[in-house]
């Protein structure tokens, strides 16, 4: 593959070798870069969540979760799987697509997104939360700028700018950080406001994505441009590749997102904002998950083989254990110090929503592992199948046990979409790429 990566490069000829301790160390060094950056990025995420959380109040906060949720949902949907196609197909070696053909793609993606969010997407936000009038147009404008910013993440990892597009998030996060407490500060802060900022810092990341693609892919360089009939005819075989992918990553969308929408239809907009603000402190435990899992894709795509994911699997699952230990103790101490009293109902579901990382992470690398092997249908199955049962499983959890029913119906979703996934994995563990698309 012809294509410029976050990697090292090699040092000049006759440059003498490093000393063996620090030669030992370069590669563990190296494996600890992204599960650091994908650290810093959760941990300034959830300050924004935590901040947000604090200064909005449970009501406002559950408002503003529940317009972010449903942009994310129908971002998804709007995609048809594009986002994680491309880490597979950006990934290849004699591929057709350029970053400039991926970012038209992108492009055209959005303009029937804008239209699904003024109108299905106003339509849940105003059926679920108490939004009035004033969120309308930053809750479009953010829709559409969150799924550009997905897109284009997205083909960065294809690409193999790992490293690179977590800065991108980090940098993105820090500045929504700044401008909520900016808002605060001048006592501007409102669900709409929160939105208008979380579009900007969108729009300034999608900006610079397309900048670092733009630099990095060399086969973009040289190619001349192809016409109307040629693009189109590729755009069908591309999103014909990402149709499985549009139901893992909707599923797997709904089945993170699912319980708080769920939540918000059975209780209250001011249960919500609990409830998400344990959810955004247990999602610290998915630092390791969320960060090898684009680089297990790409290394599986190049290698053809599941040797990366064999030795990263265990590793991974162990350290998100500890994680979870770590994050239910101290977050049981710090969500009154940090949220204050209104929100110390939120200790009680995450422990829970904590052990539920576990399993959540086994499906995470297990689907990550399949895809780069272009088996995109089986996280597409274990997405619809946790689906299912976090419909069954929060319903009848609200029903016996309240809130902290509905984690545990989170719990029971994602051990369910483990042991799916898994079984699939080890069945087809000597399928092909090829005879996995059915060809």
């Amino acid at each position: 593959m012809t294509s410029v990566s976050d990697g090292t490069t090699p040092a000049p000829a006759g440059t003498p070798p490093p000393p063996r301790r620090v030669s030992r160390l370069r590669p563990v060094l190296r494996g600890l870069q992204l599960p650091a950056w994908s650290g810093v990025q959760v941990a300034v995420q959830m300050l924004v969540a935590l901040l947000s959380a604090r200064w909005l109040g449970p009501g406002d906060r559950g408002d503003l979760v529940l317009a972010t949720t449903i942009a994310t949902l129908l971002l998804l949907v709007s995609s048809l799987g594009a986002g994680a196609a491309s880490r597979v197909l950006l990934a290849e070696p004699g591929r057709w697509w350029t970053w400039s053909r991926y970012v038209r793609l992108a492009a055209v993606l959005t303009v029937p997104h804008v239209l699904l969010s003024a109108t299905l997407g106003l339509a849940l936000l105003v059926q679920l939360s108490g939004s009035g009038p004033a969120v309308v147009a930053p809750f479009v404008v953010y829709s559409a700028t969150a799924l550009g910013a997905h897109l284009l993440r997205e083909g960065l990892h294809g690409l193999g700018r790992h490293r690179t597009t977590m800065a991108i998030d980090v940098a993105a996060a820090s500045v929504q950080l700044l401008g909520i407490a900016a808002a605060h500060a001048t006592g501007h802060l409102t669900p709409a406001t929160a939105l208008w900022i979380g579009a900007g810092c969108y729009a300034a990341a999608i900006t610079t994505q397309v900048l670092v693609g733009r630099a990095t892919d060399v086969l973009d360089r040289g190619r001349p441009p192809v016409g109307a009939q040629e693009f189109w005819q590729r755009a069908r075989g591309f999103l014909g590749v990402s149709r499985f992918a549009l139901v893992a990553a909707l599923g797997q969308s709904f089945v993170v997102n699912g319980d708080r929408l769920l939540l918000g239809a059975v209780g209250t907009s001011a249960q919500v904002g609990v409830y998400a603000a344990a959810s955004s402190l247990a999602q610290l435990t998915w630092v390791a998950p969320v960060a090898l899992t684009a680089l297990l894709t790409r290394r599986t795509a190049e290698d053809g083989s599941l040797a990366v994911w064999r030795r990263l699997h265990v590793p991974v699952l162990l350290l998100t254990g500890v994680l979870a230990v770590i994050v239910a103790v101290l977050g049981w101490i710090a969500i009154p110090v940090l949220l204050g009293p209104e929100f110390t109902a939120g200790r009680e579901v995450l422990p829970v929503l904590c052990a539920a990382a576990v399993p959540y992470a086994s499906y995470h690398l297990d689907t990550a592992a399949r895809a780069g092997l272009r088996d995109l249908r089986s996280g597409a199955l274990g997405a619809l199948v946790g689906c299912g049962v976090l419909v069954v499983a929060t319903v009848a959890g609200h029903w016996l046990a309240g809130t902290v029913g509905i984690a545990y119906g989170v719990l029971a979703t994602y051990l369910v979409m483990a042991m799916t996934v898994r079984a699939l994995m080890t069945r087809g563990r000597n399928a092909q790429p090829d005879a996995l698309l059915g060809r």
